[in-house]
């Protein structure tokens, strides 16, 4: 049986292959590091920013400080569009929430399903408590039409500030900080914020749920950092925020009124710009979407947004399908090269070496993602499901491509 020896004679084919899978894996670390950078920095810089904006107040002794209107004299009031279609459990424990967040003014438009006496309860209750909650019907029996659409349509037309923030009945804000911190992101030239959202991590148990919070922040990272560079294409509608006279001018969703969905990035890949775009990250202005099958709702939201995907700026999902490409490359080089001479030491420890100092340089840089995106922080199988996502999303793919129609308004 061969044992390892030290072997100097090794051929110039196997120091290419070492050489390719160092210098694959350092490009796709380094990638990785730079993203997680960005998001650091924002977090960083905005959390300084709001510590300076509180210090101020308290000097001035003025409660907070808050974005103002066009003329500088009133706070820029914000209409927060609930879509509650069916959800009446989930908006019992929603609005509450909403409705007791530091700022003024602003005011929270339900927009539910057909009227019952159930929903026509609670919301009679909340009313009361709250003057500044409104509540708009939608018919549960339209067709040829996106409900979800119709349903922000009706909101937005129903407000009556300047400022819409359309979020989902499902989510819960995680302070009352939420919407003064979504606020504090508006200036003059500021036409769209775009704030974050992800599901309760603590809350998923199944199979699967390690690489469900690693896919999840993977795709988070994407945009959000496409955003930070000064190419937005997409936001969350858990946690969106516009100008209502930007959705008029464009009028709306008029050109997508095609699609189930795109509610969010098709409309903001449409309407924000490097200079009219600010993006808000800071933990107390994101929100926890609540799912009873979180394995299930991640499935349905993921086949969404890819097939709305192929109508937006693609640029960052190509350098990521060329960075999934490159990992690969970095792995098998390594492994050809040890499969030529497995008894060489020097090869087997070139090799191992090639793999475990940009997997190092990897894992960090998605901890760091993970830390600023508000999700729990993996350790050993960062480098095994950046090779897994790309065959993952592939079988995606191969998955919706028949029922793509599905995905039309033309076939509710």
């Amino acid at each position: 049986m061969n044992e390892f020896a030290i072997n100097l004679n090794i051929p110039v084919a196997v120091w290419v292959l070492l050489a390719v899978s160092l210098v694959a894996g350092c490009v796709v670390a380094l990638w990785q590091w730079h993203r997680a950078s960005v998001l650091t920095k924002h977090v960083k810089h905005s959390a300084e920013t709001a510590v300076a904006a509180q210090s101020a107040d308290a000097a001035s002794g003025e409660s907070s400080a808050q974005p103002t209107a066009a003329g500088g004299e009133q706070p820029l009031g914000v209409s927060v569009v609930v879509d509650a279609r069916n959800e009446l459990t989930e908006l019992r424990q929603c609005l509450p929430r909403i409705l007791h967040q530091d700022y003024s003014p602003f005011e929270v438009v339900a927009v539910v399903g057909d009227q019952n006496e159930a929903a026509s309860e609670t919301l009679s209750q909340l009313r009361a408590q709250f003057d500044n909650l409104s509540v708009t019907y939608v018919t549960r029996d339209t067709r040829g039409l996106s409900r979800k659409k119709l349903a922000l349509l009706l909101g937005i037309k129903a407000a009556k500030y300047p400022v819409i923030l359309t979020t989902n009945a499902n989510c819960r804000p995680a302070s009352e900080q939420w919407l003064s911190l979504m606020m504090s992101k508006f200036t003059p030239d500021i036409d769209v914020v775009l704030g974050y959202s992800h599901y309760r991590y603590n809350r998923d148990r199944g199979i699967g749920r390690f690489y469900r919070v690693f896919d999840t922040v993977t795709e988070g990272t994407t945009w959000l950092v496409s955003a930070l560079t000064g190419h937005p294409y997409r936001g969350t509608c858990d946690n969106l925020a516009y100008r209502k006279q930007l959705f008029d001018d464009h009028k709306g969703f008029a050109n997508s009124l095609h699609l189930q969905w795109g509610d969010d990035d098709v409309w903001v890949s449409e309407v924000a710009t490097p200079t009219n775009t600010a993006v808000q990250l800071l933990p107390d202005s994101q929100l926890h979407a609540h799912y009873d099958n979180t394995s299930h709702a991640h499935t349905v939201l993921k086949m969404r947004r890819d097939f709305t995907s192929r109508r937006v700026r693609r640029m960052p999902r190509v350098v990521q399908a060329l960075m999934s490409l490159l990992a690969w490359i970095h792995v098998l080089a390594a492994g050809i090269a040890i499969a030529m001479m497995p008894t060489n030491a020097i090869v087997v420890a070139a090799a191992a070496l090639s793999l475990l100092v940009p997997w190092t340089v990897l894992t960090a840089a998605v901890r760091r993602q993970c830390v600023a995106l508000g999700a729990p922080k993996p350790i050993f199988t960062v480098p095994l499901f950046t090779l897994w996502r790309p065959i993952v999303n592939c079988g995606y793919c191969l998955y919706e491509w028949p029922n793509r129609y599905v995905n039309y308004t033309n076939h509710i």
